[in-house]
């Protein structure tokens, strides 16, 4: 009886240590995702060069390198999210490709007066230029300007739609769709794009003179009627120097969201933000973005062609000294704060002379991280060549006899001076 006691307290004490380690368990993991950040995540590294962690409160980012396309750095850059007014960079795009006269004059239609929320409003009948309609809708983001040039171009706002998604398709922008030209989004439930085919558009965007021109204007100043109105761009950090455009955004939707173009330091970037929680946030992620590319990132030459890498001996009977040189330049983006970067060559084994200019004697690896990134030709530089080298020991050979005679005619020549002063000297003693 006292042992069947015993077994019946075990296990209620083993039950009460089971029901303990679960509850445990429940609140190790619940702190874990309660108190850890959400906004300080690691990249994908699928997707991105750099992994670093960087704390940023916009549901969605991506830095990408403008020239070669390449993503540095993102956050959700994949997910759907509402763009809200940088929709205007896809359609003004549209509008720039498709008006031959920028100048022309084109009247305010009582669909394009409309009730959007603008910085002024317009009238039906209203006049304006192409070119004023293209800034108010860049520069103090007008929601009525750009239907209004969606109009001059298709007709309506429904065609000139089409031709934003066909760009948008074109572009490489495949996981974006778009139903409106200004990106209001309380009767636009699809209206959805990606940041990173919005640093595709931007991109795309960019390489346009007159969008590059505009974007990167703080204020203007455009006509309405005979009237002048002043316009402010909404994009403030273009109070930095390096910082060139591109454009804001927000709906109740979409939060804050801004696309920047910038240079600094031989370095072209495009950056999206989307889903900043507030304007000082948006402007703050997109700043602390930009300070980890330029504080970390920078263009090497890891590679000179100039330089020789090494000098090998050739086989064969005649043995000579080659030196190598890389085929080309290497310059390569990298962190120089983290990146180890190394080179490894490898050289043929069967080289004999002659060596003709530009012959290829082998390659050379450059490693990153680990990683072979790149492979380039190990060139001579000359013509070596056996008669060459005959010529050149020839001529050595010569050198060197004329320094031996040079040497026996000055020692015989000293030997018969000091023997003849020496007879010379016992003489006078006899």
């Amino acid at each position: 009886m006292m042992v069947r006691g015993s077994s019946v307290s075990i296990q209620r004490s083993s039950k009460k240590y089971c029901i303990f380690a679960c509850l445990l368990t429940f609140l190790i993991i619940f702190s874990f995702f309660f108190f850890t950040d959400p906004d300080e995540i690691l990249c994908d590294p699928e997707t991105a060069v750099y992994n670093d962690r960087i704390n940023i409160s916009a549901e969605a980012a991506v830095v990408v390198n403008y020239e070669t396309g390449d993503i540095l750095w993102e956050k959700n850059s994949s997910a759907l999210m509402y763009p809200a007014s940088i929709t205007k960079i896809l359609s003004s795009i549209v509008a720039i490709e498709n008006i031959n006269d920028m100048e022309a004059i084109t009247k305010i239609s009582k669909n394009a007066s409309g009730k959007n929320h603008s910085t002024f409003r317009f009238k039906s009948g209203d006049s304006m230029t192409l070119l004023d309609l293209l800034k108010a809708s860049l520069i103090c983001s007008h929601n009525n300007a750009i239907v209004a040039l969606a109009e001059y171009v298709s007709g309506n706002e429904e065609d000139f739609v089409k031709l934003m998604n066909e760009k948008a398709k074109e572009i490489g922008a495949v996981n974006s769709f778009f139903q409106n030209t200004n990106g209001l989004d309380d009767a636009a439930p699809y209206h959805k794009t990606t940041a990173s085919d919005i640093a595709k558009i931007a991109s795309y965007c960019i390489k346009n003179e007159l969008f590059r021109e505009i974007v990167n204007t703080k204020e203007d100043v455009i006509r309405k009627n005979k009237e002048e109105i002043e316009i402010i761009n909404t994009n403030t950090l273009l109070n930095h120097d390096y910082i060139k455009g591109v454009k804001t955004g927000y709906t109740i939707n979409a939060g804050f969201c801004l696309v920047l173009y910038s240079e600094k330091e031989n370095l072209k970037l495009i950056t999206v933000t989307m889903g900043s929680s507030s304007l000082e946030e948006r402007d703050r992620d997109a700043l602390k973005l930009l300070d980890w590319v330029y504080s970390n990132l920078e263009y090497v030459k890891i590679v000179d062609l100039k330089q020789p890498v090494l000098t090998i001996s050739t086989g064969g009977p005649t043995i000579a000294g080659v030196d190598l040189y890389p085929g080309r330049d290497y310059i390569k983006l990298i962190n120089i704060n983290s990146d180890v970067v190394d080179i490894e060559n490898r050289v043929k084994s069967d080289i004999v002379l002659p060596v003709k200019e530009n012959d290829i004697m082998g390659t050379m690896e450059v490693i990153v991280n680990d990683k072979k990134i790149e492979e380039i030709d190990l060139i001579a530089r000359e013509d070596i060549s056996d008669a060459l080298i005959y010529e050149e020991l020839s001529t050595q050979k010569e050198v060197e006899t004329i320094y031996i005679l040079i040497f026996l005619i000055v020692f015989y020549f000293l030997t018969f001076t000091i023997i003849i002063v020496r007879n010379l000297l016992l003489k006078r003693h006899i």
